[in-house]
């Protein structure tokens, strides 16, 4: 089963000016940035406005704010809210299934508003990912690969969507549900509306993870049914401002119409355990029973053992491979104060590159460290890195081997769902819409997120 992110509504009431906000904002900007690299910035004009719209008409609302706010949506499949340091907001494509109000969309972003206002990320530190970005057991980064050359080979297994769940207390999420919808009124909008979009989002997890939400006194986060009943208790003290713009359901929800459901292909995408890239025109074999991840600017496998990791990254050519491997040798030698062990120069494909290789002795075990950079057809540079213990390097070297250049009628065609609003006739039942729409397979999904029953 495909794993599934709740909507974590993440990180941040109002807080004086006299707070020293710089390490918030310097937080924010690096995680933008990996949020950027790891999951992508979906563009789609309609809601990127909307979300643009909701998000400063709520930080409209803030005596004096903290920060200048931002409001991102994120190219994700899985449902999620999120807030970094700093005032960055995001909301992934996959969240923009459940709402079907204004109201219920902005009830998630004030709480994330107010995440990011109350720095609950910030008091919060120790137990986020911040600190433990690359604690992953039995992962081989370790002696001269220790660091950020490590990290940047592991990349796609570190970071992603792991960045966005960090735990926060449950003092914190209560707090963001209480002033959240605080926020929501005061811009407008109706209060008890964030409950209604939790309790559907709580149906739709049991649906695609097969489990029911257990209550726990352990959970980092209140049991949803919990936590809709305080929200909806606490929404009777609020009444919603009169003023403001706000859209009706028969206009909010046509905006939603041909988004994206699926992974994004653009990034690559899997076929008969082949990866390939639309885009770049390249293709490498799967090994059996290892991992695989794709981010918007880099593909990566790893062991199921993590003895051993590849990567591969189609760059802008910023610099040629000539001069990306001159500083990665610098840089190895300024960091760890090693030399390679191996430097080739290559020819893959008809295209120009290098190969370097590192060695580590690592408790008593010998670690390998392999680059190869490529110029590629003008403009970019392929760079191709593997990690791992000098017994998985016979599988490592049959991987590399398999990495190829395509033609553009190699490329197999990949499959997308897309959403579809559709209005129902009258009288017509949800099993006849949906057998209309030819939609059979997804008849619990969609009863869901319409607050339905399957007919």
């Amino acid at each position: 089963m495909k794993k599934l992110l709740l909507v974590v509504f993440l990180l941040f009431h109002i807080m004086s000016w006299s707070q020293d906000v710089s390490k918030d904002i310097a937080m924010g900007k690096e995680g933008l940035a990996m949020v950027e690299q790891q999951m992508g910035i979906y563009t789609f004009e309609a809601l990127d406005t909307l979300l643009q719209r909701i998000g400063q008409n709520l930080v409209a609302q803030i005596e004096k704010p903290l920060f200048p706010y931002e409001f991102h949506l994120v190219d994700s499949p899985e449902p999620n809210a999120f807030a970094l340091p700093g005032g960055k907001i995001f909301v992934t494509r996959g969240l923009l299934i459940l709402p079907l109000s204004e109201d219920e969309l902005a009830g998630v972003i004030g709480h994330e508003i107010i995440h990011s206002n109350n720095r609950h990320s910030i008091k919060q530190q120790n137990n986020s990912v911040w600190g433990t970005l690359i604690a992953i057991p039995g992962l081989i980064i370790g002696g001269i690969f220790q660091g950020p050359i490590g990290q940047a080979v592991a990349s796609p297994f570190l970071m992603g969507n792991e960045l966005l769940t960090s735990s926060y207390s449950r003092g914190h999420e209560k707090e963001a549900d209480k002033y959240g919808i605080e926020l929501a009124a005061k811009a407008g909008y109706d209060p008890h509306q964030l409950a209604k979009i939790l309790d559907r989002l709580k149906g739709e997890a049991e649906y695609l993870t097969g489990e029911e939400e257990k209550k726990s006194y352990l959970a980092s986060h209140p049991y949803t049914p919990k936590r809709i009943e305080a929200i909806e208790k606490n929404s009777e003290k609020y009444v919603p401002a009169t003023t403001g713009f706000k859209l009706k359901e028969n206009e909010f929800l046509p905006l939603f119409d041909e988004l994206l459901l699926t992974e994004n292909p653009d990034y690559g995408f899997i076929s008969d355990s082949v990866f390939y890239h639309p885009k770049k025109l390249l293709r490498i074999d799967l090994h059996a029973g290892w991992d695989h991840a794709i981010t918007p600017t880099t593909f990566g496998m790893a062991s199921k053992k993590r003895d051993a990791i590849i990567t591969l990254s189609v760059l802008p050519d910023t610099v040629n491979a000539k001069k990306f491997m001159e500083r990665m040798e610098e840089a190895m030698k300024k960091e760890a104060n090693v030399s390679p062990s191996k430097s080739e120069k290559m020819n893959w494909y008809g295209y120009n590159g290098q190969m370097l290789e590192f060695v580590s002795n690592s408790n008593q075990e010998k670690i390998k460290l392999q680059v190869f950079a490529i110029d590629y057809k003008g403009n970019e540079m392929i760079k191709l890195v593997a990690l791992f213990k000098a017994d998985a390097e016979s599988s490592v070297a049959g991987l590399l081997e398999n990495a190829r250049v395509i033609s553009q009628q190699e490329l197999p065609k990949s499959e997308i769902e897309i959403l579809h609003v559709v209005k129902a006739s009258e009288n017509e039942s949800l099993a006849d819409l949906i057998a209309r729409e030819g939609a059979e397979e997804f008849t619990e999904l969609i009863a869901i997120i319409n607050d339905k029953k399957p007919d």
